[in-house]
């Protein structure tokens, strides 16, 4: 989560749960949520954090991992979160 310091401080980026967050997005006509899902853990070694649905572009939030899932067909990074 974003965090502030004191109320007159900048606001610094961060995810605030743990390690490195992926944000991906499923197109379901090229791979199922469940097929992007078992490629994101055991390809990239990730763990799934929250699925958006199962529906053509909802999101997975994956933590952790080396990242590198886009390079799937069907699966596209939409957001980094630092750690």
């Amino acid at each position: 989560m974003a965090t502030v310091s004191n109320p007159n401080a900048a606001v610094v980026a961060k995810s605030g749960i743990g390690p490195t967050t992926y944000i991906y997005a499923v197109a379901t006509g090229t791979i199922t949520v469940a097929a992007a899902c078992d490629s994101i853990t055991t390809t990239y070694g990730g763990t799934i954090a929250a699925v958006e649905g199962v529906a053509n572009g909802n999101h997975v939030a994956v933590q952790g991992g080396a990242g590198g899932a886009e390079a799937v067909s069907g699966i596209s990074l939409v957001a980094t979160f630092g750690a």
